[in-house]
């Protein structure tokens, strides 16, 4: 069925009941065959000759035939220099970051490794110097002590040896504990430097065997951790102190406790009529937050008191109050002090054990407590060498430009780089507290 309609030019459509296009509602909508408005019909154009891959961001369609060069890489040293913008910024941060990470890691390999070899270098000097010092010892005792051939022989020795004159650093004696399994050279002194070489005495006590409280201060964590297991000391274990003149004292341990950096009290000496032994070092692994003190009794049944110390520092060799007279007595007078003070005798002989100097106990608080920054000398040196290493890495940068190849740089630069980081660290590690 048709109809005719006339649209508002007049003119007659006829239009049929199906169909396109067609007037009635529900009616057939589909398009007809040439009907392509987005032209998907269209075959899509296959490359038929073989050659370089265009760049994507060049379209295929443009009609332009393309002439495809091979990429060539362009030299680090012509690269256009970056805008420096947020993201240049940001990538400048990133890299100072990840060097100062590897450096930082550097320095704790050079704390575990590095200090610990420096430590074995030193104990082996000290080891011969000991050695030297303690035949030193020996023959001038031997010597001071043998009567002459016109005089009748000594029946009593009434003058102790005398007391060999030391320096910080010096070795006065060695620390062995077998509980833990540590044999070490103590030296003089606790300032930093003297603690790199080993366990230090403080300068302000009594010398081991002697009566009061010999105290010593070692490193837990750096250069060779002599003190690194002081906490598996149990009461009752053996410490044993041989000193210059080849006595032997055992300690054995009485108390173990954890203070304050600042409490002192710890190295003073409280009981006059008793030889104890104190060990400090720092508290917990890593940190002088605080300090580990392990205290030890001198063993009567195994050792004897010292009546004399085996040595003195050279600062205090002007007093002659804590030093027994070394001369030779001769017979004579001899025989009248045997014979009729005996008992004076016995007292002058151990007086020396007795007197304590307190005059240096501040001294040995602020070893105790000394921290980080402690050593203020060592900040310039640290800066010095710290700006010399920047003028290695610029050096070595200027090779690379010059000859266009930062392989070259590297290779003349690196061993320089690390010599003067070596001592970098190591003005660097007098900056942490000395026992760390």
């Amino acid at each position: 069925m048709t109809s005719v309609e006339n649209d508002e030019s007049g003119q007659k459509h006829e239009s049929g009941s199906s169909g396109f296009g067609s007037s009635e509602f529900g009616g057939d909508l589909t398009p007809p065959d040439h009907y392509d408005p987005f032209e998907t019909s269209r075959p899509i154009p296959r490359p038929t000759d073989t050659g370089p891959i265009e760049p994507l961001l060049i379209p295929s369609n443009n009609g332009d035939e393309l002439t495809a060069t091979p990429l060539v890489k362009v030299p680090f040293w012509d690269r256009p220099k970056p805008k420096k913008d947020w993201y240049w910024l940001l990538g400048r941060l990133g890299s100072s970051l990840i060097t100062l990470g590897l450096l930082m890691f550097l320095f704790v390999g050079y704390q575990l490794w590095g200090t610990g070899i420096e430590e074995a270098q030193s104990q082996n000097k000290l080891e011969n110097r000991f050695s030297e010092i303690a035949i030193l010892s020996s023959a001038t005792s031997s010597t001071s002590l043998a009567p002459s051939n016109s005089e009748p022989p000594v029946t009593t020795t009434l003058a102790p040896p005398e007391p060999i004159v030391v320096n910080e650093g010096d070795p006065i004696a060695i620390i062995d504990m077998p509980t833990i399994g540590v044999t070490k050279y103590v030296v003089a002194g606790v300032q930093t430097a003297d603690l790199k070489k080993g366990p230090g005495h403080y300068p302000g006590t009594p010398f081991p065997g002697e009566l009061g409280n010999a105290s010593i201060a070692g490193h837990r964590t750096t250069y060779g951790e002599p003190f690194r297991h002081l906490d598996d000391l149990n009461l009752g274990d053996p410490i044993i102190i041989t000193d210059l003149m080849g006595r032997q004292f055992t300690y054995l341990v009485t108390n173990q406790q954890v203070v304050d950096a600042t409490d002192s009290w710890v190295v003073a000496t409280t009981d006059r009529t008793k030889a104890i032994l104190t060990l400090t070092t720092c508290h917990p692994e890593f940190s002088a937050k605080q300090r580990l003190i392990i205290s030890a009794e001198l063993d009567l049944t195994q050792s004897d008191i010292a009546t004399s110390p085996a040595a003195i520092y050279a600062d205090n060799n002007a007093d002659t109050t804590t030093v027994p007279s070394t001369e030779v007595v001769t017979s004579e007078v001899a025989t009248t002090v045997v014979t009729e003070t005996t008992t004076e005798t016995t007292t002058t002989t151990t007086a020396p054990a007795m007197i304590i100097d307190d005059s240096n106990n501040s001294e040995s608080a602020d070893a105790l407590s000394r921290g980080w920054f402690s050593d203020l000398s060592a900040i310039p040196q640290t800066l010095l060498w710290g700006l010399l290493e920047l003028l290695v890495v610029m050096g070595a940068w200027q090779v690379a430009k010059k000859y266009r190849n930062r392989i070259i740089g590297t290779a003349v630069g690196f061993i320089p780089f690390f010599i003067v980081l070596y001592f970098v660290f190591q003005n660097v590690n007098r900056l942490l507290p000395p026992n760390l």
